[in-house]
């Protein structure tokens, strides 16, 4: 949203949640530490941008919409998203990072001189005032490099906005037991989260292989509690992921309404 010349605002944009690359002015506004989905990711994947995109390659309408070139039940998203498959995230995000930014009121100068540092600036009357004056406000102080930390609250002008925030270690979950039984459709939901790495306290059986004993019986029943516990995580996860998968072929992500 915060440039100095409008024919630059495809290099510096403004989002709701920080990017998948931090440049100088993100980087002012989002100034916390990157929280990992997972020890040694990739950086970029703790944005929900790259996570919107992981979820949209495994949704089968657009898996097919891609595979036609563009024709099908979402050829309309793809007019926006393109395809998802033929290049890695970062390439794509470069050309489609339009789509999350915040839409800008600076309008272009027709006969700007080029060293002109002026900016044109279109007041939507239907605005509320504390927003106009909040960007206005944002424009001057990036003029000065002096940009807050933390923006104004504000709904959301983005094409396509963020739904709700969900950490990218929970995305990361819900999506990794998703591939699993995409990999394993038999496995039992269980062994399914297990597969995931989720924390389970089961106790190893009787040296002896015992199964009569109040140890044994007290054993056999802990394990069996822990993994119902586990198998009623791993399914809500599913349905999570379906619902995450479903939505975002519509175009809103991450939205999951049940679990």
């Amino acid at each position: 949203m915060i440039t100095k010349k409008a024919n630059a605002t495809r290099q510096i944009l403004s989002f709701k949640t920080a990017p998948p690359v931090i440049h100088m002015v993100s980087r002012r506004r989002f100034r916390g530490g990157r929280n990992l989905p997972y020890r040694d990711a990739e950086p970029y994947k703790s944005s929900i941008y790259y996570w919107w995109w992981a979820f949209l390659k495994r949704n089968s309408y657009y898996q097919r919409t891609c595979a036609s070139l563009g024709y099908g039940k979402l050829s309309g998203l793809y007019q926006d998203f393109g395809d998802v498959f033929e290049a890695d995230f970062l390439t794509w995000w470069s050309y489609h990072q339009g789509l999350f930014a915040e839409k800008t009121s600076l309008i272009e100068q027709v006969e700007a001189r080029p060293l002109d540092p002026a900016l044109l600036y279109q007041i939507d009357p239907q605005r509320p005032l504390s927003q106009i004056q909040a960007e206005i406000k944002a424009l001057h102080m990036h003029a000065h490099a002096i940009m807050p930390a933390t923006p104004p609250k504000q709904t959301s002008s983005a094409k396509y906005p963020i739904y709700t925030n969900v950490s990218a270690h929970t995305l990361h979950k819900v999506l990794t037991i998703w591939d699993l039984r995409c990999a394993y459709p038999d496995t039992s939901a269980c062994d399914l989260g297990l597969l995931a790495g989720f924390k389970a306290n089961i106790l190893a059986p009787p040296k002896y292989g015992e199964t009569r004993t109040r140890a044994a019986i007290k054993t056999d029943a802990h394990n069996k509690k822990i993994r119902i516990s586990i198998a009623n995580k791993a399914n809500r996860y599913l349905r999570t992921a379906e619902q995450y998968i479903d939505n975002v072929g519509r175009g809103e992500f991450p939205k999951a309404l049940r679990r």
